[in-house]
This record gives structure tokens, sequence and C-alpha cells, in this order.
């Protein structure tokens, strides 16, 4: 954890927190951009740049205090211009019958320039990391600057750095008002003591006794705590770098996924050309080894083609007016012409009525000797005698 240090000299102090031992002090800081070990690092901003706003809230249900906080700090005047939103967090204090007493911290609209470190991972609020006293006013130093803290019970419920470095009389003024003013509101019960975390001269101990009539303790400032529940102060500009740098590193991402797929598409496409290429050297060369063997095919399948109308039984005329005759029904029809060649077959003859030339052709069609052939027939003609002249053409299929 990164907090603001008591003076200009040492303006940051980095503390490593966690486990069970205590907080071990590690180094100072000029800036916060000037700590290396920033990440997993909280930064926690100086008081002076967090407002504090105790609030009662007329509801007990914490689910509701996101949406009543903004309209709480609209009507203060907090709420940011433009459209965006106020950077805010809240603890609650405590609870009496329906309503609830918080505290929150908002950012202001503008901050320090040195706030703004992108690689810290979390904000926060410096005063929630002191373990203040029950019930008490503690005052202690911020770079210079003294800064002030009122506790509730055991909880944080205002903070405030203070307009100058000493206990002057507008300090002490400024002090007693605060208190007199969230004692009214009934904000902070009555206080148990005073704790000075800071020397102070006689003098100003006397002014302060005199405004604050309880015990003052003296003391050193103790080394951080974390608080039980953390705050999320991440100034609007940092968010905003933030999802730039995430888009700019999801644009990265998707590039590169498109340069494996396309290297791996082109490596893919690289490896079938190199493969095909095998195939086709082999097939050439396997082509060039049988060249004789292919033309002694090529000149068989030549002559079988050529020979295929005499050899094939199918095919011859004879044949094919044998079977056509066997499919005439009795005493239904005659033909009167039948030639066949050529893969191309034309029959003509007389039925003895329509009826008789149809029932022809379908039972011509059903041979199987005939299946290799698409047959037609046009519609029969009938003749004076009442005859019915036909014609039926067949095309062999290759």
């Amino acid at each position: 954890m990164l907090r603001p240090g008591p003076t200009g000299a040492e303006p940051w102090e980095l503390w490593v927190l966690g486990g069970k031992a205590s907080a071990e002090f590690a180094q100072i800081c000029a800036t916060p951009l000037d700590n290396r070990l920033r990440k997993n690092t909280t930064l926690a901003l100086p008081v002076s740049q967090v407002f504090c706003l105790p609030l009662w809230l007329n509801e007990t249900d914490a689910k509701q205090f996101a949406g009543m906080i903004p309209l709480q700090l609209e009507l203060r005047g907090l709420q940011p211009r433009g459209n965006g939103a106020a950077v805010f967090d809240w603890t609650v204090v405590a609870r009496e019958g329906t309503r609830t007493l918080v505290v929150v911290g908002v950012l202001p609209a503008t901050l320090a320039p040195e706030i703004h470190a992108e690689a810290y991972d979390a904000f926060d609020l410096s005063a929630r990391y002191l373990p203040f006293a029950e019930n008490t006013l503690t005052l202690w130093r911020e770079q210079d600057r003294l800064a002030v803290a009122i506790t509730r019970g055991q909880n944080l419920v205002y903070y405030q750095v203070l307009a100058e470095g000493r206990l002057t009389p507008r300090v002490v003024q400024d002090l007693s008002c605060a208190q007199a003013a969230l004692t009214m509101q009934g904000i902070v019960t009555p206080l148990q003591k005073v704790v000075l975390w800071t020397e102070i001269s006689p003098e100003e101990r006397a002014a302060l006794q005199a405004a604050l009539p309880l015990p003052i303790e003296q003391g050193e400032c103790p080394p951080p705590a974390a608080p039980p529940q953390a705050w999320k102060l991440t100034p609007s500009t940092v968010s905003e770098a933030r999802r730039l740098r995430a888009g700019r590193r999801w644009q990265r991402r998707a590039w590169e996924v498109f340069l494996v797929v396309y290297l791996l598409a082109a490596a893919w496409m690289a490896s079938q050309w190199f493969l095909t290429s095998l195939k086709v050297d082999d097939l050439r060369k396997w082509q060039s080894e049988n060249a004789q063997k292919l033309a002694l095919v090529q000149e068989g399948r030549a002559a079988w083609k050529e020979l295929a109308p005499v050899v094939d039984t199918k095919s011859y005329p004879l044949e094919l007016l044998l079977q056509a005759s066997q499919s005439i029904p009795a005493d239904q029809l005659h033909l009167t012409l039948f030639e066949a060649g050529e893969g191309h077959l034309l029959i003509k003859g007389e039925a003895k009525n329509v009826a008789g030339a149809f029932q022809f052709f379908n039972k011509l069609k059903g041979d199987p000797y005939f299946s290799g052939y698409t047959l037609d027939m046009a519609n029969p003609r009938p003749l004076p005698n009442d005859l019915a002249q036909f014609q039926i053409e067949g095309t062999r299929a290759n």
C-alpha cells in the first residue's frame, strides 16, 4: 500500500501489508509514478483528494444505497458535469430504526496529475488505513498539512484536510464548528478524547483544549492496517485508459488469432500443393513407364467399340425383330417396317385399333431385352378402315 507521507520531504510511503505480521515499511517515493512495485499495490489517496459526505439514508436495505447516493451527490452539487458518472464508494457506519448512516467518499472532478497512475490495482482513501480509537477526534499530518478524522464507535464517520499545517485559531475554530455540526445532525456520538499523532506547541495544545474540552493524548502515527472492506475509488481517467488498453489488447489478440489461422491455412494449402505435386509426378512417371501398355489398351478399346455392333447380340437386327414379334398381341396388329442399326430402332405397323397399338408399345417397353433403349411412340393415326397406324422409335443408351 502506498500512502501519503507526513511531510514534503517524505511525500509517499510504501508499506507491505498482509499475513499475520504487522505492516512493514518498505521505502519512500517522490510520487506514485516513481514506485516500481505498483502491481498488486493499492494507492491510498490523500484526504485532500477525496470529499467526505456523511449521510443518513431512510433505508436499511444496502442494495438500495447504490441508487440513493448519486441523488444525494447531485443534490449537493458533487455530480460531475457532462455524461460522466461520479466516482464514489461508501461504508455503513450505524443503523437506527428505519434509517442508516453511511460515510461516502467522492472523488472530485479534477485530481492531482500524480494520482493518475494506471498500473495500480486499486485506489482507496489513506484515512481508512489508520487504526483510529473509538469515539475520538484524531489529528495527523499528510504532506505538511493537518488532517482530522472522527469516529463513531469503531467506524470512521468523518475526515477532512485542514486549511493550514498548524493549529491556528482559524483551524481550531473549524474543528469546533465541524464537531458541533456533526453532533447536531446526529452523525457523531459524544467524543471521548482527542488523539494527536503530530507534535504541537503548548500554545496550540491550550487553544485546542479550550475549544474541545476533552482529554488529549499524544502519540505516534501507527503503521497502516487494511480496512475490512476496500473502497473502489479508481479515477475516471484511469478507468478509461484501462478500457482503451483492454480494447487494444483484445484487438491485438484478434489479429494474432487471425494471423495464426492464416498461417495454418497457408501451411495446409502449401502441404496440399506439395502432396498433389508428388502425386502428379508419380502419375506422370507411371504413365511414361506404361506408355506402350496404355497404347495397346486404347487401341483394343477402339477396336472393341467398332466390333460392338457385331459381337453384341442385342444389336442384331434379326434378334431385335424376333424379340419385338414376341410382344405382338395375337391378331391385333402387323408390322410394316422394322429397321435397326447403330443404336437406333424404328418400328412401323398397323393395329386393329388405337388400344392395340398402345398395348404393343407398353409390352415392348416392359420387355427386358429392350431395357437399354429409350422408346417413344406418337399418338397412333386412325385409318379409314378403322385400323390405327403407329410408329415407335428407340435410341440405345451408350
